[in-house]
């Protein structure tokens, strides 16, 4: 993860959130109830915009689960293969 200051300064927007996410995200974990609120406000307005981002270039955000769907479909040269219980 890089640190705030390096992905501000290598001028993506969109690095630059994810990092701010991050570090709030641990800050709503090791601080104070008292700025709980404020965290949470910022937290989510940061997450709106990297959305926005997302939602604009056409990326859907992907889950765990996807990228091991993504993963799995690299390996195999993106063939599904057939499970024996029939779901694919």
């Amino acid at each position: 993860m890089p640190s705030n200051l390096s992905a501000a300064q290598s001028n993506n927007r969109r690095e630059a959130l994810v990092a701010l996410r991050d570090t709030l995200a641990s800050l709503l974990d090791t601080t104070e109830s008292q700025v709980h609120a404020q965290l949470s406000a910022q937290y989510r307005g940061t997450l709106a915009e990297i959305a926005e981002i997302d939602a604009a270039s056409g990326e859907k955000p992907k889950g765990g689960v996807d990228e091991l769907k993504s993963k799995r479909d690299a390996r195999s040269g993106g063939r599904a293969k057939a499970h024996a219980s029939g779901n694919a």
